[in-house]
């Protein structure tokens, strides 16, 4: 038995009554709502951790709880915290000779959060933890039954990575064997790792579902974190270098625009954390919803006039180039007076390129299609607006995804080598072939 398994406690901790029964029941339904949140301020770890400090100096143990000297125990096992090399060896005789449940729990948790691969320390608390399985706490205890490979420290973590995939919700199932935060770091950093590595080319609706689900658990908070990254680029990762399938690749875009943001305007930090290659694929495919968008908001604008067969001639020419592969981005400024067709678009449809779009200043009537071609920028506009092409040493190439846009600081002279009108005849479409060529 350990120093830790005599403590002498203060009197309200010593005679369990019906009231404090009643309040363990409370304390056991919050954990229950709020699983693996810890009930300890952080501010407040290094106070209790000089109080434990100072009664092994004074060897009086009189006014420490259990649940200080687990702290202390899990701050020693988890490692973030420099401890004294006197509390360090007092602790590190405690973990190996304790039988208290309460001290216990803390190093069920602190294996788990300071698990590293091939680390001594972890191979020899999960071999304490083994040898002491018959007194863990009822929670360790069934999830270490239900989930052996917990105490597998060298290969557990592929294991557990392994079931989350034949899993349907890898969150779900962690939670109900017992697991307290399944997004926690250590062990479960690796297993999420091992997960993903695991898991098939996402390419279907399900798999991209099970995915965004892991790090978007129902009733938690929604990651934003390294996992998240790794999940988006999990997601990408097929579609490289191959095209995706319309619907699956619709889509994904839907679920990750709804739960990630659009990467042009929204949680950029975030996206910045996203490879160059797995954001190339995404932008390009919000470049096709943006065309699209601009498609469908002018000929709703233009219907009856006698401009709106030139504008469905214009998409045919457009999304022709796009689906030969070239347009790698694409964004849309509008006109004050398309704006209301782009929101009554959003109502009836609920997409949300509908409103993904800068402002247009100059002239109420037009809007502008920015499409980047490698090095170069094109901008496609209605209303006869002509086809410019940029880089050109009369203008700054405008840049894509800004607010607003000045008119007059993209118009070239008339004439000029790097515009064309739309001539009915269709020869601008040779032009910008040419031109995008070069």
């Amino acid at each position: 038995m350990s120093l830790a398994d005599c403590l002498v406690l203060s009197p309200e901790f010593q005679v369990r009554t019906g009231r404090a029964i009643a309040l363990d029941r409370a304390i056991s339904k919050i954990e229950a709502a709020f699983p693996g949140v810890d009930k300890r301020p952080v501010d407040d770890v290094p106070v209790i951790l000089a109080k434990v400090e100072a009664a092994l100096r004074a060897k009086n143990w009189s006014s420490v709880t259990y649940g200080e000297v687990s702290v202390a125990v899990f701050a020693d096992i988890e490692g973030d915290i420099v401890l004294s090399t006197d509390l360090k060896r007092f602790l590190g005789r405690e973990t190996r000779a304790t039988t208290n449940p309460t001290l216990l729990d803390a190093m069920c948790r602190g294996y788990l959060a300071s698990w590293t691969f091939g680390s001594e320390k972890s191979k020899s608390l999960a071999e304490q933890l083994i040898a002491k399985a018959h007194l863990l706490p009822p929670r360790w205890k069934s999830l270490f039954s239900k989930c052996p490979e917990f105490l597998d420290a060298e290969y557990g973590c592929a294991g557990v990575g392994a079931r989350m995939v034949d899993a349907n919700s890898p969150y779900s199932w962690l939670k109900e064997i017992g697991l307290p935060s399944p997004h926690d770091k250590g062990f479960m950093r690796q297993a999420h790792l091992e997960f993903l590595r695991k898991t098939p080319d996402v390419k279907t609706e399900r798999g991209v579902d099970k995915l965004i689900e892991w790090v978007s658990p129902p009733g938690q908070p929604e990651l934003l974190d390294t996992r998240a990254v790794e999940v988006v680029e999990k997601i990408l990762i097929p579609w490289l270098a191959v095209e995706c399938p319309e619907r699956l690749r619709e889509y994904c875009v839907d679920r990750l625009v709804k739960r990630f943001g659009d990467p042009r305007k929204e949680h950029q930090a975030f996206w910045a954390q996203i490879g160059k290659q797995y954001r190339r694929v995404m932008l390009k495919w919000l470049a096709r919803k943006s065309m699209e968008a601009i498609f469908e908001i002018v000929s709703d604008a233009e219907r009856g006039t006698d401009q709106g067969h030139q504008w469905a001639n214009r998409k045919r020419f457009w999304m022709g180039i796009y689906d030969q592969g070239r347009i790698d981005e694409a964004w849309v400024a509008l006109g004050s007076s398309a704006i209301p067709y782009a929101k009554s678009l959003f109502s009836r449809t609920g997409d949300p390129s509908f409103l993904s779009y800068g402002r247009q200043n100059g002239r109420n009537d037009t809007c502008l299609l920015f499409m980047k071609l490698g090095d170069k920028t094109v901008v496609e506009g209605s209303h006869s607006f002509r086809v410019h092409v940029f880089p050109t040493a009369s203008r700054v190439t405008p840049t894509l995804y800004a607010n607003n846009y000045d008119l007059d600081d993209i118009l070239l002279p008339n004439p000029h080598d790097d515009a064309r009108m739309h001539d009915t005849g269709g020869n601008w479409m040779g032009w910008v072939q040419r031109r995008i060529s070069r």
